[in-house]
Order: structure tokens, then C-alpha cells, then sequence
């Protein structure tokens, strides 16, 4: 059984910190993550960074215009760009726990009691963890909407997916007129994608101020 002072679950922007913080103190830190392509956390991998990347490579493929190969062609080389930063990002974060003295662990985590864990690799081996203090911090999970039909269809996509999917839908539907449904209808439009927005409501970010929907309502052409 391995022993320590703090263990971590979950590599995302709290998760990080902390771990750096604590074994900066000399503090035996281990830091747990299922999996190697989220170092980092959410914002990095599959949030705010790689849609914002997203987002500005769309700009510049509308304003090239052209056909429908040639746009696809560019969301393409659009996707490749986004990974090859998320890709950079994770590995400037690793290096950064580790060169503060954190232990680094790829691993599915499961509580034995309240100061031991189990952790799961992915070749099925455990090896478990005992800790003083273990801190949670493992995210969020995409929610797919109890609609007869979309588990399991290869033609639905969370946000998350949808960004790592390289080819260019001509229609795309997008369920929910929130801020993230907003931002990802922005950029497919300007890539070329012809997008439809259902909303449950009669307006799309219902929790903004009304002048604030209209204006995005108008700039949308909705």
C-alpha cells in the first residue's frame, strides 16, 4: 500500500493547483487522473480553449468563403490545429505538477474507505492508496436529454465529441440555445454548416437580460 499526505482525484484547474501548492509545502502529493488526454482539466481539453480555437478559425474560413470542400478542407486543418494546442497544454501542465514534486498517477479511482483508494489502470491492474486528506475533483460529465433516439446514434454528438469530430456536418441540429449551443452554432455557421437551434422556450439564453437575448437573437438572424 502506498501512503500519503493528500490525494488528488481529478487533474483539472482546482485539482492542479492544489497538488502544486501542497508538495511546494513538502507535502507527499499524489495526483490521480483516469485519463492522460484530460491533464489539465475541462477548460483545456474540451471546454474554453479548444472552442475558442475553434471559434477563430471559423472567422477566417468565412471570410475565405468558397464551396463546401473547400470550407470543409479548412474545419479539417481547424481540428488538427485545436489538438495540437490541447496536446501542448497538457504536457505544459503535466511538467508542471511533476516539477513541483507531485506524484502522477493515470488511474480510475474508487474508495475503499475514507482514507484508502483503489485505483483502476487501464491495463486492469489496482494498486491502492492510502491518504490523510483526499480531495474530489473530478468534473463534469455531458448530459445526452431523454429523447427517444439519441443514446447510442452515432449521428449525435456532445459538445465534447462534436469537437473532435473532423468532418464537417452540412446540416447540423443543435438542442439547447444556452451560451455553449450558441458559441457552437456560431462556428459551424461560419464554417459553412447549415444549423437549426431548438430551444425550450421562447427565447435562447433565457437566464440574460431580454436586451441581451434580442441582440443575440438579431445577430444570429433568428
Amino acid at each position: 500500500m502506498k501512503e500519503a499526505k493528500n490525494l488528488i482525484i481529478g487533474f483539472g484547474k482546482a485539482g492542479k493547483t492544489l497538488a502544486s501548492f501542497l508538495a511546494k509545502k513538502g507535502e507527499k502529493t499524489i495526483l490521480v487522473e483516469k485519463s492522460n488526454l484530460m491533464y489539465g482539466g475541462t477548460c483545456i481539453n474540451a471546454a474554453c480553449i479548444p472552442s475558442k480555437s475553434l471559434e477563430y478559425s471559423s472567422r477566417e474560413s468565412n471570410r475565405l468563403g468558397g464551396n463546401y470542400e473547400d470550407r470543409s478542407a479548412r474545419y479539417q486543418k481547424a481540428i488538427e490545429d485545436k489538438e495540437a494546442l490541447t496536446t501542448l497544454l497538457r504536457k505544459k501542465n503535466f511538467d508542471m505538477v511533476v516539477n513541483a514534486g507531485v506524484e502522477m498517477i493515470d488511474g480510475l479511482a474508487s474508495f475503499v474507505d475514507e482514507h484508502t483508494v483503489d485505483i483502476k489502470d487501464n491495463s486492469g491492474n489496482h494498486e491502492t492508496i492510502k491518504a490523510d486528506r483526499i480531495f474530489i475533483n473530478t468534473g463534469s460529465t455531458p448530459i445526452i436529454p431523454p429523447i427517444e433516439g439519441l443514446k447510442d446514434n452515432s449521428y449525435v454528438f456532445t459538445s465534447e465529441t462534436l469537437m473532435s469530430n473532423p468532418t464537417l456536418p452540412k446540416k447540423l441540429t443543435i438542442i439547447g440555445g444556452g451560451f455553449i449551443g450558441l458559441e457552437f452554432a456560431s462556428y459551424y455557421a461560419n464554417f459553412g454548416s447549415k444549423v437549426t437551434i431548438i430551444q425550450d422556450g421562447s427565447t435562447i439564453i433565457p437566464r440574460e437580460d431580454q436586451e441581451v437575448a434580442k441582440s443575440v437573437e438579431e445577430s444570429f438572424n433568428i
